[in-house]
């Protein structure tokens, strides 16, 4: 085969693959497993992979209270479906993650192809559901997020070192760098004081979180950090778009950082959109919504490939109750329904793992493939 198929097209075929046949068919030849383990062929997969096999992740934990080594973090996945009014989906389980804790405050993105959660010990989890790789990072602080430098092709982690509990002068931030062959390398930044009050977002190469700044003042600002060049700026923000904790939403809008304003204690028939449309000007932008139907309960995790904004639950719910997600057309202003199965909707699952009927979810809008290995 390798004789007769010229090395490009062979390149191309095999680049048109999911992860987890290539995975095996690194071990069909040497050649094979030297061009699959490539940085180019690494890159050019994934390019493919976004473009074209966009997935959404679905990740929760069994419980707060049981113990140490039954704890885990479940990772399922399944593709969009955006053509139909109201469809339903099937998701699958990818893998699971031992001694994980997802309460309120924690999230679990995936960023370019990598889940990043923090276990019960506030040590940092990086995995890739593609190859099932699970890296542990020892962190100074509890407060951590996970960024992507998309020249230098590096993953690093946000770690908030000091605890603004403290009432300190400073501010220390450690940025871990993860290099290939599990290498680690470690850098830290002093900032004036702050209090963060939300989880990070990550956008093209920047991580963003909302905080108070200086505490006791409490003005609103969104953190920047620059993760390439490992820079820590200050974004001015409406008071509005930062408050505690889960009431603060954040999310990608069509590559900006974007605001969703909603009642979180009670259903609401309208939301506000606050998008930052110059960083430096620290300039904002404003738009309100008319639902079709009210949500209660729910966050927004960012939008689809074809723009929709998308709510989904902010629990786990029973078994006995559909798992529904909901996709707002700004343009059309509009709102579709999709049911979603497969999510631990069965009583022998939640039996075997110990699932309670309350638990914290994250999902991810955009998912994309990677095969690549830290």
């Amino acid at each position: 085969l390798e004789d007769s198929i010229p090395n490009d097209l062979e390149v191309d075929i095999l680049t048109r693959l999911p992860a987890k046949t290539l995975l095996k068919f690194r071990c069909v030849s040497k050649m094979w497993s030297y061009i699959i383990r490539s940085q180019s062929f690494v890159d050019s997969h994934y390019a493919l992979s976004s473009s074209t096999r966009s997935r959404f992740t679905v990740t929760f934990c069994n419980a707060l209270i049981v113990p140490d080594d039954t704890k885990r973090l479940f990772i399922f996945s399944s593709s969009f479906e955006e053509e139909d009014k109201s469809s339903s989906l099937v998701a699958k389980l990818d893998m699971t993650v031992p001694t994980v804790v997802l309460t309120y405050r924690w999230k679990c993105p995936s960023i370019h192809g990598f889940i990043g959660c923090i276990n019960n010990s506030f040590q940092f989890i990086v995995c890739n559901p593609s190859t099932r790789q699970v890296i542990t990072l020892p962190t100074k602080g509890s407060r951590s997020s996970l960024g992507y430098d998309p020249v230098g092709h590096q993953f690093k982690v946000l770690n908030l070192v000091t605890s603004p509990d403290m009432f300190p002068d400073y501010l220390v931030h450690e940025f871990i760098t993860l290099g290939g062959g599990g290498e680690v390398s470690r850098s830290q930044v002093t900032t004036a004081p702050y209090y963060p009050v939300t989880d990070g977002v990550y956008i093209n190469g920047s991580i963003y979180y909302g905080a108070w700044a200086p505490k006791l003042r409490m003005d609103p600002v969104i953190v920047c950090f620059d993760v390439r060049h490992e820079k820590i700026s200050f974004i001015k923000a409406p008071r509005n778009v930062v408050f505690w904790e889960t009431e603060s939403i954040l999310m990608d809008y069509r590559g900006k950082l974007a605001s969703v304003l909603v009642n979180p204690y009670s259903p609401f028939r309208s939301f506000g959109l606050l998008i930052l449309e110059d960083a430096k000007k620290h300039e904002w932008s404003k738009q309100t919504f008319e639902l079709p139907f009210p949500l209660v309960d729910v966050t927004s995790p960012g939008t689809n490939k074809a723009g929709e904004i998308i709510f989904a639950p902010n629990t786990l719910p029973p078994v006995d109750k559909p798992f529904f997600i909901f996709y707002y057309n700004v343009e059309k202003k509009d709102m579709r329904r999709v049911r979603l199965h497969g999510v631990a909707d069965d009583e022998e699952f939640r039996r075997r793992y110990g699932l309670q009927d309350t638990m914290r979810v994250t999902i991810t809008p955009e998912h994309f493939e990677s095969i690549a290995s830290l």
